[in-house]
């Protein structure tokens, strides 16, 4: 069966001797002197008398540290400490109350039953002194609160708690608390079986035990050194260990709860050796030591002090459901009053909204209305835009017919008129007439969009322009989705007509032509160049060319964004969905 060892409760001894107050001598028992039974008697009765509260804390806390010290089982400190602490309470002496709440948590580590008021008294006395900067008081009741979470098995913040303890310590240079950070330090090594780093931490807190003559700390520290040996087998040191520790433990009546787990670890010793008889015997100590320990005055004063915190909790349940109550009652009150208001709100409340839906509603119709007609002036704009494209876009054809197509065959004619001219030459001149047809042709309707996509036509319309200067590179990336063929045209004479621009204006060494297949079926197309470039915030209304992009994005539901600086090239990326 696991046996969970517990500590003694020796953090009273420390907290007596170390933690002192500007009091007269003569008015006050002293912490560091033994006062006999009729002494403290009489003291109690003189400030009882007297009503002074401040001589009852510290007569309550001497008697406490008598009790502790001398009576045994048959004598408990809880009640007067508790005592004391209600005194410094209502004193507002919070540095004494809060030495004796920790002190009181201490008695509490290792009882289930109380377990939950031991770890809120400690922390509480922990807090306190480390607002205060005062390091004496505080280490203490810090490594009672890194015990509490090692017996718990809780490690999360052990080792922070306890590398703050070795901190201090290294300013208030107290050996004892040296010897009882390395006991801490050997128990919780040893719950996370690192046997042989808990043997270590034990040694020390050992020595530093039988230095300064503290019986608690040796006990304890052969008996962790026991449980490690045990884990790594070494039974007969294990059994020398707890032998050492069974002397200690048996002349000193305060360590009877050590001394309970010592004669358990005994018996499971002998029942690996098969020497029934002597784990027999030890079975027995182990249980009248159990029997002596629940029936002392110590445990019964527990149980009572566990037994008045909970009727304290239920008194003030009473108490809160009592003043709840009345404020409910208070508060029903003021609603009777204030009825007859809130219906008159209401109904005023019901006109107004009444009020305000009729003239959002009035506001929506004529949203509505005003979109419409900015959505029909769009579209209007739209529409004369593509028309206005169409136009120069049959002036350019003329010019071209005129221009090109016009002269050669004029000059045909001529050169047939001519006796001289050979066959050979026409035959040229023709083949260049139906060249520029077959250019003028393209650009009406470009045979490579029909035949093969997109990217193809514009890879044959730079191909066409023969350019070596500016350079003219062209990427584009994604898988490709399908597209309409009016669309797929739009976008074409969207890119001609930008690369046009780019050759005729920017001046450019290099003009890059991007097209992204994005998945969510958007086409983003960006066009730059590292030309002049421009002011794109005086771009004039007029510019027929930017219109007629502009008015084939806007029909191919896009947003265009152009951006251009003198000096500094021009970018423009247009992104269409196709949803």
């Amino acid at each position: 069966m696991k046996k969970y060892f517990l500590y003694p409760k020796i953090t009273i001894f420390f907290l007596l001797f170390k933690v002192s107050l500007a009091i007269s001598q003569d008015e006050y028992p002293s912490l560091s002197k033994n006062y006999t039974k009729a002494q403290l008697d009489e003291m109690l009765v003189k400030y009882q008398n007297r009503k002074d509260t401040l001589g009852l804390a510290y007569t309550y806390w001497s008697y406490a540290k008598s009790e502790e010290k001398q009576y045994g089982l048959n004598y408990s400190p809880l009640t007067n400490l508790r005592k004391s602490m209600e005194c410094f309470q209502i004193m507002k002496d919070s540095a004494s109350f809060y030495n004796i709440r920790g002190a009181l948590g201490s008695y509490f580590m290792d009882r289930p039953f109380i377990k939950e008021y031991a770890k809120e008294y400690i922390k509480g006395a922990v807090d306190y002194f480390r607002r205060k900067k005062q390091p004496n008081s505080e280490i203490g009741h810090l490594v009672n609160l890194a015990n509490i979470d090692i017996h718990g098995n809780n490690f999360k913040n052990v080792k922070a708690i306890l590398d703050r303890v070795e901190m201090l310590n290294r300013e208030v240079k107290d050996e004892a608390y040296e010897g009882r950070l390395h006991s801490s330090y050997s128990d919780y090594y040893y719950r996370i079986k690192k046997y042989d780093e808990s043997l270590k931490h034990a040694e020390i807190s050992y020595e530093v035990g039988k230095k300064l003559q503290i019986d608690w700390l040796e006990a304890l520290s052969l008996y962790v050194k026991s449980k490690c040996l045990d884990a790594l087998g070494r039974q007969e040191e294990r059994l020398d260990a707890l032998l050492e520790s069974q002397k200690i433990v048996e002349s000193n009546t305060i360590l009877i709860q050590l001394q309970k787990e010592i004669y358990y670890e005994i018996q499971n010793y002998y029942l690996k050796k098969k020497n029934y008889l002597k784990a027999y015997e030890f079975m027995n100590k182990a249980r009248q030591t159990t029997e002596e320990l629940y029936f002392s005055k110590m445990e019964s004063d527990v149980r009572d002090f566990s037994e008045n915190n909970l009727l304290e909790k239920q008194r003030m349940v009473v108490a809160k459901i009592a003043l709840e109550k009345k404020l409910a009652d208070i508060e029903l009150d003021k609603l009777l009053i204030r009825q007859q208001m809130y219906i008159v709100l209401i109904i005023l409340a019901i006109f107004f909204i009444g009020v305000l839906a009729y003239a959002y509603l009035s506001r929506q119709r004529f949203n509505k209305l005003d979109a419409e007609k900015v959505k029909k002036n769009i579209q209007i704009e739209t529409l004369r835009a593509l028309i206005s494209g169409q136009e120069i876009e049959r002036v350019r054809i003329s010019q071209e017919l005129h221009d090109g197509l016009g002269t050669l065959l004029s000059r045909i004619k001529f050169q047939t008129e001519n006796i001289a001219t050979s066959k050979e030459q026409i035959a040229e001149m023709v083949d260049v007439a139906c060249d520029e047809v077959r250019t003028i042709s393209s650009n009406l309707q470009p045979n490579a969009l029909t035949k093969f996509g997109l990217i193809r036509s514009i890879d044959d319309l730079i191909l066409k322009q023969n350019s070596i200067s500016p350079n003219i590179i062209f990427q584009h990336f994604g898988k490709e989705f399908e597209i309409s063929p009016e669309s797929s045209l739009m976008i074409f004479r969207i890119i001609q007509e930008l690369m046009t621009n780019a050759l005729k204006h920017a001046e450019a060494t290099e003009i890059l032509i991007q097209i992204v297949y994005q998945e969510e079926r958007t086409l983003t197309i960006t066009v730059e160049d590292d030309g002049k470039g421009f002011d794109d915030g005086n771009v004039q209304p007029e510019n027929n060319g930017w219109n007629n992009i502009r008015s084939r994005v806007n029909y191919l539901h896009g947003i265009i964004n152009l951006h251009s600086e003198p000096s500094d090239g021009t970018s423009v990326t247009i992104a269409i969905p196709f949803v």
